[in-house]
């Protein structure tokens, strides 16, 4: 059973981290969508961080296959998310879960992130009440080890106010952190036009993770 402490902690620092990107809405558009086998199984980060990447549309077909009851709103979330990664983040003790799904710029792998329910306990909290489960995106690379850099948000940040690109945007609360508000075509747009641009350092190391395989599933 998750304290709602350790899943608010999580959930700050992974997505709700002011250094990277938020949207209302994702990033992709349908056409874009691109699953690759090879980010499937077990992964250890570079700082420690415990990943399990496992494939949404295999763990809804295994739960048909062992007769799990499946409820309308289930299948419905199905077809929206079957061509994404259902991962399960561990550090410290303290799980994080999310959806992640895959899709392509030109050959540029991205994922685009979205916290999902954790635990079953019922949560009485006016904090809750606030947190908005918002959108982030990662540039994605593959080869021995896995590569994940999300979209900064200072370098965003200097584009829009030098005016070098435009895109629906707010600065909210008392920190003014920034939180996209465009379509996802928008969104899906100007990360094309983003990944053209001469942006020195556009993906910021202290941003990025690095997992290597561990034990993967067969």
């Amino acid at each position: 059973m998750k304290t709602w402490k350790s899943i608010l902690l999580i959930a700050i620092a992974i997505l709700l981290n002011s250094c990277i990107v938020k949207s209302l809405q994702p990033f992709y558009t349908k056409d874009s969508l691109s699953f690759d086998k090879n980010l499937l199984g077990n992964w250890i980060d570079n700082k420690k961080g415990e990943w399990t990447v496992e494939s949404i549309k295999e763990k809804f077909e295994q739960d048909k296959r062992e007769g799990v009851t499946i409820s309308e709103e289930d299948k419905v979330a199905y077809e929206t998310y079957k061509s994404g990664y259902y991962i399960k983040y561990l550090k410290k003790e303290k799980e994080a879960s999310f959806i992640a799904m895959p899709f392509k710029i030109n050959n540029q792998y991205f994922l685009d992130f979205i916290p999902i329910e954790i635990g079953d306990e019922e949560i009485n909290s006016l904090a809750a009440e606030h947190l908005l489960k918002t959108h982030s995106v990662a540039k994605l690379d593959i080869n021995k080890t896995v590569s994940l850099s999300w979209l900064d948000e200072s370098k965003v940040k200097d584009i829009f106010n030098a005016n070098k690109m435009r895109l629906k945007h707010e600065n909210i609360g008392p920190e003014e952190v920034l939180l996209l508000t465009a379509t996802s075509e928008e969104l899906y747009a100007f990360l094309k036009k983003y990944m053209k641009a001469n942006i020195e350092n556009k993906w910021k190391k202290s941003d990025q993770l690095t997992l290597t395989k561990t034990n993967a599933k067969p």
